[in-house]
Parts: structure tokens; C-alpha cells; sequence
């Protein structure tokens, strides 16, 4: 990935090229919306628990074989 993180001036630099291209009265447009899809990601990955999709996931066999009428526990061939 990155090998390291870009320093002070970098940063102005990049401030600055962005207010030259955008203009003033874009950037914090930008820089808000930037910030919506970052914190509606995180609402996202915080609320998709992956405990939840194994548990899901083991119980499916389950509740097949019931549909069948039958339980996978009682097959001997199992």
C-alpha cells in the first residue's frame, strides 16, 4: 500500500492545488459530502455482523432438512 503518509507540506500543497482547481466555494462542498459517504460507510460495515452470516450460514442445513421432513442428525450416512 502506501508506504508512508504524506508529510506537512505535502498536505498544503495538495490544499492548495484542490482550492485552485474547485475553487472556494467547492471545496467544503467536496469535503462534506466526502464525509457523508465515509460516516454512511462506517454505519454500513458497523452494522453487518459477521458472527451473524456463520450463524446464519451453520443453521441453513437445518432448517432444510426440517422443511424435507426429515433431520441430517438421524441419517446414518451423515
Amino acid at each position: 500500500m502506501l508506504s508512508h503518509m504524506p508529510g506537512h507540506w505535502e498536505l498544503i500543497v495538495l490544499g492548495l492545488v484542490l482550492l485552485l482547481l474547485f475553487g472556494a466555494k467547492r471545496v467544503p462542498l467536496i469535503g462534506r459530502q466526502l464525509g457523508r459517504s465515509v460516516r454512511e460507510l462506517k454505519d454500513t460495515v458497523r452494522d453487518v455482523d459477521p458472527r451473524e452470516d456463520m450463524r446464519r450460514a451453520m443453521e441453513a442445513p437445518e432448517d432444510e432438512a426440517r422443511a424435507a421432513g426429515t433431520d441430517r442428525r438421524d441419517d446414518p450416512q451423515v
